[in-house]
């Protein structure tokens, strides 16, 4: 009988153990729980704070970025503008220095791949390239000078000199080809030839695009600072434009080897410049020193320049478009000056991607580390190649085609010889007599 009882007391003992045992272990279990639930409240918090932290250095990262960009793009526009102010010659000259630069760091993609490549050998490889480019200019420019000197008495000097222009630069341009095929290697002939198709491809892009820069600029600097007011101003909205609405009403990726680049941007940018052009050309358009073309080649800052305005930039009372819209009291420039603001918009940009496809393509950020917050000069000036050259088409077919200025026709005629001056006098006198300009000689 005792043993039962001591046999019954033992399992109430275990019972009460065990169920101490079970109640301490729930208790363990709800502590590290607890412990567990802080730790991820605390890793959570943590986290969070991490997270606020790192938008903040964004937040201060992306100001000083744009406190950078802000302060090179006013300097630069603050050159720019007294270098307009100076004068045709000057802006002329700006170009130049401009092509050159670009030149240089486009050509500089290629060149440090071939500067890692030890086992390539291209002599005079440096040297060719700046002698394809030289060539080009003097081509380029060389004949802008000897036309200019054919059409204006002020220049009529140079004609000698421009004479003899076009074989001057052939031979230069056969000296140049005969050493770039001469110095091919045959161990690395296919990289030459690569490298040499590379020259020429930027020759096209920095040279080719700008054979008309100097007609813009000296037939009256409208055509081309307006221009290039037009795509800073595009790529300025495209900017803010992509900053404030960028891929939040439209999510497709707008261009591939340009992740930053965004549709509300193209957009916004493109009906922001049409805005902007047709309400600055006016003032544009009332400016000498934009409208006037240049009489004379100078380097005297700022010359004195008037001339009467040309039908494009007088107020007409009332233009009828198509649809039967009439507009009042417009410059024919504000029209023409919509459609600059399209192409700024909507085919120039192409010039940047194309100089985006580049970088990508050989691993580099930016061109050059010229300009603080912006890069190297191509990367500033790449929209504007194709621009400069489709203002000069269109102004040379639907403008200038109308405008023929009588002092450039006077100036050629003084290169004849003297009997055909008399044979012109007599003809020009016929028509002005037919024409009821003038009277019959008595």
């Amino acid at each position: 009988m005792l043993d039962v009882k001591e046999a019954s007391r033992d399992g109430l003992t275990r019972r009460v153990t065990r169920a101490d045992t079970g109640t301490e272990l729930e208790r363990l279990a709800a502590e590290q729980a607890q412990a567990s639930e802080g730790e991820r409240t605390e890793k959570k918090g943590d986290a969070v704070e991490a997270e606020e932290t790192s938008g903040e250095e964004r937040r201060k990262k992306f100001w000083r970025s744009f406190g950078v960009r802000a302060r090179a793009g006013m300097a630069m526009m603050f050159a720019f503008c007294s270098i307009v102010w100076a004068g045709h010659m000057y802006v002329w000259i700006l170009v130049m220095l401009l092509q050159a630069l670009a030149f240089r760091e486009v050509v500089n993609v290629r060149y440090r791949e071939y500067k890692s490549r030890m086992d390539v050998q291209m002599p005079l490889f440096r040297t060719l390239q700046w002698c394809w480019y030289a060539v080009a200019m003097v081509f380029v420019y060389g004949d802008f000078i000897k036309v200019f000197s054919q059409t204006h008495e002020s220049a009529a000097w140079l004609v000698p000199y421009t004479r003899h222009h076009s074989i001057a630069t052939f031979s230069l341009y056969c000296v140049i080809f005969i050493i770039s095929v001469g110095t091919l290697q045959q161990n690395s002939v296919r990289y030459q030839v690569g490298q040499l198709s590379w020259t020429i491809v930027t020759l096209c892009i920095v040279v080719g695009q700008m054979k008309f820069v100097a007609n813009n600029i000296f037939d009256g600097l409208y055509w081309f600072v307006f221009p290039v007011w037009l795509v800073i101003n595009n790529d300025c909205w495209a900017y803010v434009w992509g900053v404030c609405l960028g891929r939040k009403l439209i999510k497709r990726r707008f261009f591939q080897l340009s992740p930053k680049k965004t549709w509300e941007g193209f957009i916004g940018a493109a009906l922001s410049t049409l805005v902007v052009a047709y309400v600055t050309a006016p003032w544009f358009g009332s400016r000498h020193l934009f409208t006037c073309p240049a009489t004379r080649l100078t380097f005297a800052p700022h010359p004195a320049i008037t001339c009467d305005p040309k039908d494009v930039f007088r107020p007409r009372d009332a233009v009828t478009l198509p649809g039967g819209i009439v507009l009042r009291n417009v410059l024919p420039a504000q029209l023409h000056a919509l459609v600059f603001a399209l192409f700024a918009s909507l085919v120039a940009p192409y010039g940047g991607f194309l100089a985006s496809a580049i970088k990508r393509a050989y691993h580099v950020k930016d061109f050059d580390s010229l300009i603080p917050g912006h890069g190297g000069v191509t990367d500033r000036v790449d929209c504007e190649f194709i621009m400069i050259l489709f203002v000069y088409v269109y102004h040379k077919t639907f403008i200038r085609k109308y405008d023929v200025e009588w002092y450039k026709v006077y100036s050629m005629s003084q290169l004849l010889a003297p009997e055909h001056k008399l044979n012109l006098y007599r003809a020009l006198q016929t028509t002005l007599i037919n024409d009821g300009l003038v009277s019959l000689p008595q």
